[in-house]
């Protein structure tokens, strides 16, 4: 009697770890998603911190710059935004919201005094989280 698999047995062992990979790779993927999603969503809470200290402390006045003028009092640096679908920057885009909002990625603050939204920093892409929310209204 020989000993070891035949050619069904490791054929039907195949397809059953192909069917179970193909249950598990997705739900992972989604689980790296929303990994990424959480990191992001909390990076743009410290930023915004950091205006809101950096607010407090000049008199009521937001940065008018790139927000580089947070660096390295309030921020050691200006945190990478990553989305989904969208290259993982941490470049600031600037102007009015019109100006900034540019739907390339990475962050978008609103730096002009005669916005009405001055001081507002959001995620600058048109896009959806996992969750059905619109990035920019973070």
């Amino acid at each position: 009697m020989k000993k070891g698999f035949t050619i069904t047995e490791v054929v039907v062992m195949l397809v059953v770890f192909a069917v179970l990979l193909g249950f598990t790779i997705p739900k992972f993927m989604l689980l790296l998603h929303k990994a990424e999603e959480g990191s992001t969503k909390h990076k743009l809470v410290q930023v915004r911190s950091a205006i809101a200290a950096y607010y407090g402390e000049h008199q009521g006045i937001y940065p008018t710059d790139d927000l580089t003028s947070l660096i390295p009092q309030y921020l050691e640096k200006i945190p990478q935004a990553q989305v989904p679908g969208y290259t993982p920057s941490n470049h600031v885009s600037v102007g009015n919201f019109e100006q900034c909002f540019t739907n390339e990625g990475g962050w978008s603050y609103v730096n002009d005094p005669s916005d009405p939204r001055f001081g507002d920093f959001f995620v600058n892409v048109d896009a959806e989280d996992s969750y059905g929310k619109a990035w920019m209204s973070h």
